[in-house]
């Protein structure tokens, strides 16, 4: 056993002096692990979208034990410049620097050829249609640009710089133009020299108004328009377009079913300035059925130009009766014998046009003197019926005026005044003479002028016995009676009068109360006797 021991003795001394060398490394590497920095400053660019933890970390950092102090939401990464961080490990609290940098130089789209009006100032701006930075940027010409006034292109460089010094440039030209390039012009409106110029103000001079007048005068098409300032030439091309549909103007149609409808029955007017007009309808027009249906007409002209225009049409019932034509008086003598009532009389339809007419002339009484009617009746075939009256007179002869007369006489007393009263309230006045008879007219009509009222108190009185005569002013104007009446004449007005002279002029009057009523005129005195 000794003898073992002695020959593993140095084995084991070898093997423990291993061990106890690994230990010491291991605590070394610990302990050297342990001082070495957890964390670092960063550095990111501006416009960044955000920083991370792990960015403020270095490998010496274990990230279970790593966390923000300062709250992420809190850090301005959105402007140049340095920003304190604190950061905890294992609860130890470390501060570490973010700086925020801008060493990007903008992006810019610039303009190679800026066109430019007469007598314009150069500004820088102008040459740059768009810029991107994360910073305030300027725009400059990389030395002082005077105004050029002579009309000539030249070159100027452009510089954008941001608010860190960063700068993207470029070389662009400055070109004098006065005209514009492209114009198009509505066919049938005026062009002007201010149509064509950039600045309406400036160039006037440099274009020809023929050749503005020839554009004006042209048909539609591409026209080129040249212009020059004694360094250069430019052109413009003026495009005479048609562009406008043609203006329509439609009616509503209203029709009954089965009527045949066509395109012109909704077409007021079409026009358009190239002159011709083609119209279509979009969809038959259906008339079979009762109903408002919508109809659209297209109006397209030359150049392809379409105007939709909608009207209504309007499929109604046949509730409209026919029409009667042909239907003015009959007039008649006393006795005479039935006319014919259907010569020239019509009664015509919408729908079916000429209709059959039918009368009833019964209550014609051809011999009495009088106003009658005939009734006349027409159908068509949706069952409307149409009635009209016509009139037929049957004229009196001497005869029926007596008896009329006599048939008044009747129911009246024999005092001339209250005579005169009872045609004065029963005939009306008005202008007209009452024809051949107007006796017949005024006891008819009840209605006549001073002659008619004369007439039938005359008619009365001679029924009655009690002589008169009919009197009239010189002029004719007017017409009365004088009575005999009381053993001597009196002057007796029947006529309706107004105003102060009513009262007199239904009493019996004598001849000067009588100029006194008649304001001014007379009679011969010589043609009646005296009124005492």
């Amino acid at each position: 056993m000794k003898k073992f021991l002695s020959e593993r003795r140095k084995t084991v001394t070898v093997v423990v002096a291993l061990l106890v060398l690994v230990l010491a490394v291991a605590g070394g590497y610990q302990l050297w692990h342990s001082v070495q920095p957890k964390f670092q400053d960063v550095t990111i660019e501006l416009g960044t979208d955000s920083v991370t933890l792990s960015e403020f970390m270095t490998q010496y950092a274990d990230a279970s034990l790593v966390s923000f102090v300062t709250d992420p939401a809190s850090i301005n990464i959105d402007e140049t410049g340095d920003v304190s961080v604190n950061l905890a490990y294992r609860n130890k609290e470390e501060t570490v620097t973010l700086h925020v940098v801008d060493t990007t130089a903008p992006t810019a789209e610039f303009l190679e050829v800026y066109e430019a009006p007469l007598n314009y100032e150069p500004d820088a701006e102008d040459f740059v249609s768009s810029v991107e930075d994360y910073s305030e940027t300027t725009v400059s010409f990389t030395e002082t640009t005077g105004s050029v006034r002579s009309g000539e292109d030249y070159d100027v460089t452009v510089v954008v710089t941001d608010a860190s010094g960063n700068s993207v440039s470029q070389d662009c030209t400055i070109s004098y133009v006065w005209m514009k390039e492209a114009y198009e012009l509505e066919y049938g409106d005026h062009l002007t020299k201010q149509d064509l110029l950039v600045n309406t103000n400036l160039g006037t001079s440099l274009i020809e108004q023929s050749d503005v007048n020839e554009i004006n005068e042209s048909e539609v098409g591409e026209y080129v328009i040249s212009s020059s300032n004694g360094y250069k030439t430019v052109e413009c091309t003026v495009t005479v377009a048609d562009t406008t549909a043609p203006e329509v103007e439609l009616q509503d149609v209203s029709v009954y079913p089965g009527t045949e409808v066509e395109l012109d029955d909704f077409v007021v007017s079409a026009t358009d300035l190239s002159g011709d007009v083609e119209l279509s309808m979009t969809s038959e027009a259906d008339t079979s059925e009762v109903g408002s249906y919508t109809v659209t007409i297209e109006a397209e002209d030359i150049y392809g130009n379409v105007a939709s225009v909608d009207a209504t049409l309007i499929v109604k019932t046949d509730d409209v009766p026919p029409v009667f034509s042909g239907l003015s008086t009959i007039s008649l003598t006393k006795n005479s014998s039935a006319p014919d009532y259907l010569s020239g009389v019509t009664a015509v339809d919408a729908i079916d046009g000429d209709c059959n007419v039918s009368y009833d002339a019964s209550s014609v009484n051809y011999s009495s003197a009088g106003t009658y009617y005939v009734t006349y009746t027409a159908s068509d075939t949706s069952g409307n019926v149409a009635s009209a009256k016509r009139k037929v007179t049957i004229s009196h002869d001497s005869a029926d005026t007596d008896a009329l007369v006599t048939s008044i006489v009747a129911g009246l007393g024999s005092d001339a005044k209250g005579i005169a009263d009872y045609v004065r309230s029963y005939v009306s006045y008005n202008h007209d003479w009452g024809g051949s008879d107007p006796v017949w007219y005024g006891f008819t009509n009840k209605v006549g002028n001073c002659y008619v009222h004369a007439m039938c108190t005359k008619a009365i009185l001679d029924k009655k016995g009690i002589s008169s005569q009919l009197i009239w002013t010189t002029d004719k104007t007017h017409y009365w009676l004088i009575v005999y009446v009381n053993g001597g004449w009196k002057h007796l007005d029947a006529t309706p009068m107004a105003g102060s002279i009513r009262e007199a002029c239904k009493q019996y009057m004598n001849d000067a109360e009588r100029l006194a009523t008649l304001r001014g005129r007379t009679w011969d005195t010589s043609l009646w006797p005296a009124c005492n």
